[in-house]
């Protein structure tokens, strides 16, 4: 089962090299055309982004061939297609689902209005997920940065 923090992992990862921009009357790139083979060998080569995957899959399958076969399966190829038919608006043009999506992600919607507004709902998802990636590697430097600040008083 894929988690926030799998999918905010991979996606920080990922580059989407302007892809998911759109041109007038040209939907946006799904996931599962961005998520590519070659985007998938290039984000297991990172060992950060690796090992903090591997340590979200379940107990037993917490290796690198585990998470290899779990990241290139059709069940996560099909996962990618639905979020995107999730993010796009439906036949009625609603975006309800969009924001169901970022709310139950927890992500700040503000993140992709951008990108939401020129007509791209899947660059808006990546930008809130980049931006949520951002916010938390922040405030662990922030943390680690305050707590070296408190061994550095106490050795003084």
């Amino acid at each position: 089962t894929l988690t926030l923090a799998d999918l905010q992992g991979a996606m920080a990862g990922l580059q989407t090299g302007g892809r998911g921009r759109r041109v007038a009357g040209v939907p946006p790139t799904p996931l599962s055309e961005i998520v590519t083979p070659s985007a998938i060998t290039a984000l297991l080569k990172d060992d950060d982004i690796k090992d903090r995957l591997i340590a979200l899959l379940p107990s037993g399958q917490q290796s690198e061939q585990h998470l290899e076969d779990n990241l290139r399966s059709p069940q996560t190829q099909e996962t990618l297609r639905a979020l995107t038919q999730a993010l796009v608006p439906d036949d009625n043009g609603s975006m309800d689902g969009y924001h169901s999506v970022i709310a139950n992600f927890q992500l700040n919607p503000k993140d992709g209005e951008k990108a939401l507004t020129t007509g791209n709902p899947i660059q808006a998802f990546l930008d809130c997920i980049l931006a949520s990636v951002k916010r938390e590697k922040d405030e662990e430097e922030k943390k680690t940065n305050t707590e070296e600040t408190k061994d550095d008083r106490m050795t003084e």
